[in-house]
């Protein structure tokens, strides 16, 4: 259709009514086409361009009906309207006309009027059509490279997001996003000690806007975890980056868990999210964590509070985590799932390992066909599946990974020469964790990262050992008990708070040897020591909640020895290439 000039085919098997409508279609300007029965029209039409159709309705060889069809099905997409052209005016030969794809009608003798009236209303609804498809394709184009583009992102959010230790053997979990983009996040990853550390966060809103800090917040949790940071740690620097970069009203509900299985140790920070609980091997809820904190994104450092809540892990504890999606999901009768119907599937029955998946088909049953209206995220963490080396920090890959790894890593790291001291007073004990940067500092210089896991443990055990009996005095024995292990850190975290003088100094020192190398590390504490002669238990004679620290430290080092009043520890870790 161009400059309002149609080009028209008008079919009638009398040459009288193509002359006639011919000279009216050429008053009207626009160009006519002329075929005498149905099989020409459907000729003519797949063979050139035709803006429209008037049709006469009985004609030999091919009738009006089917040549209509024909011409529809040619057409396709494109609106090529069609005006019948009757003598009859029966309300069935009407009604069939538009059955086989009339667009209208005119019946005979025709009204010049009507006619060129009809013909201009039919331009004007295929032009409107036009504009419509062209609009169409155009947001259809539009929509799939979106989608294309917001599949690339989903892919590197989830690279990023869930490159952790979701797929061990003790985690179960369900994530059920609201839309493409999911608001909420679960993060799992162990420490160089081989504690699981879980993070669950819930940003506010849903879609995109909702997790574009999921992949920051993945980013320093896994990074700061590797390091061994605390939780109090991560929990600063995440408030930190979304402060930064949150818009206002938008914030992360959070509760990040260490479960350490060597040590039956379980530890919580709740900012936000509905409670963390502790299912025992007899069912019901044995432990309960509530929210703390406020949620991170919301305040500055300074308000934040970074306190975590210590508890003791018992044979057959299992921690579930949920997003309050959960417990706010609705059913048809406009019903809340609620945290009464969670719980009392943790109590039922004593077969602990079907609890996931009847609270998750539970779940999916109460909901029916009703729409989500949140991301729905629940988690199950096995404790005593979590596996446990030998020691901990003992790495779990083959011979020829680690000889490859430190042969390559030996290459960019020659073997030097090189020490290190680092001394620090009551005050920067009280706020400061040497542990991430020591272990930085030895595996940057020497390109030790494949014996992370074994120095961090071995770091934390003497610096420990330092603090907690050198310079606070503390007897490990308390934690024999459930309430004692609750006493002892919160014991702790007071008398460190309270802590007026005292220093501890570590010492570095390595030396090549062997196609490897030794490390020297020294702690030395100015407190009034401890006796370290009754902590020679082996590991396998030891299984208490204590006083395995020194025969780790000496699993893992060639030589370990305490001075004076056991204020004083050497120990020399030799690797090899």
């Amino acid at each position: 259709m161009r400059n309002n000039s149609l080009s028209v085919l008008v079919v009638d098997d009398d040459f009288i009514n193509l002359s006639l409508l011919k000279a009216i279609l050429g008053n009207c300007g626009h160009q006519a086409v002329l075929a005498k029965d149905g099989q020409e029209a459907v000729t003519i039409f797949s063979q050139g361009h035709i803006d429209m159709v008037l049709m006469d309705v009985m004609m030999p060889v091919m009738d009006g009906y089917e040549a209509t069809r024909q011409i529809k099905a040619i057409a396709g997409e494109r609106f090529v309207p069609v005006i019948f052209l009757t003598a009859l005016n029966d309300e069935k030969a009407l009604a069939k006309c538009v059955e086989y794809g009339g667009d209208d009608f005119l019946t005979k003798p025709y009204n010049h009027v009507i006619l060129r009236s009809k013909i201009d209303a039919m331009a004007r609804v295929s032009q409107l059509h036009s504009t419509i498809k062209a609009q169409r394709d155009e947001l259809a184009y539009h929509n799939e490279r979106i989608l294309r583009e917001q599949e690339v992102v989903r892919t590197v959010f989830s690279n990023i997001v869930h490159s952790g230790s979701l797929n061990e053997p003790c985690v179960k979990y369900l994530i059920s996003p609201m839309a493409l983009f999911n608001g909420d996040l679960l993060l799992a990853a162990r420490q160089p000690s081989g504690t699981m550390r879980i993070m669950l966060a819930d940003f506010t809103g849903h879609g995109l806007s909702a997790a574009v800090g999921a992949m920051p917040v993945a980013d320093i949790f896994y990074r700061m975890t590797r390091k061994g940071f605390s939780i109090g740690d991560v929990v600063i620097e995440i408030n930190k980056k979304l402060r930064k970069i949150l818009p206002s009203g938008l914030f992360c509900a959070a509760c990040l868990v260490d479960i350490d299985n060597n040590e039956k140790k379980f530890s919580v920070w709740n900012g936000g999210v509905p409670d963390v609980l502790v299912r025992g091997s007899s069912g019901g809820v044995r432990q309960r964590y509530v929210s703390r904190h406020l949620p991170l994104g919301v305040v500055n450092n300074d308000r934040l509070g970074t306190t975590v809540e210590i508890g003791e892990i018992a044979n057959g504890d299992r921690v579930y985590l949920y997003t309050d999606g959960v417990i706010e999901a609705w059913n048809k009768q406009g019903e809340m799932f609620g945290q009464q119907r969670l719980e009392a599937y943790l109590s039922r029955g004593r077969d602990s390992s079907a609890v996931f998946d009847e609270i998750r088909e539970g779940l999916i049953e109460f909901m029916g066909d009703q729409s989500q209206a949140d991301d729905i995220t629940l988690m199950e963490v096995a404790c005593d599946d979590i596996a446990v080396p030998d020691h901990p920090g003992a790495i779990c890959v083959t011979p020829d990974d680690v000889k490859d790894a430190t042969e390559s890593r030996s290459a960019a790291h020659p073997l030097v020469v090189w020490q290190s001291s680092l001394e620090m007073d009551s005050d920067t004990l009280k706020n400061f964790d040497p542990l991430p940067l020591l272990l930085h500092m030895i595996t940057e210089i020497q390109g030790l990262e494949d014996h992370r896991e074994n120095l961090y443990m071995i770091l934390a055990e003497l610096y420990s050992n330092a603090l907690d009996h050198g310079l606070l005095g503390l007897d490990s024995s308390i934690k024999i008990t459930p309430r004692g292990f609750s006493e002892y850190y919160m014991m702790r975290e007071r008398m460190l708070a309270s802590l007026r003088q005292g220093k501890i100094k570590v010492d570095l020192r390595h030396i090549p040897a062997d196609g490897g190398g030794k490390l020297v590390i020294r702690v030395e504490d100015s407190g009034s020591g401890f006796d370290y002669r009754k902590q020679m238990l082996g590991l396998e004679e030891n299984t208490a909640s204590s006083g395995r620290g020194i025969a780790l430290v000496r699993s893992l080092c060639c030589h370990v020895e305490y001075c004076g009043t056991g204020n004083i520890v050497e120990a020399m870790y030799h690797w090899q290439v």
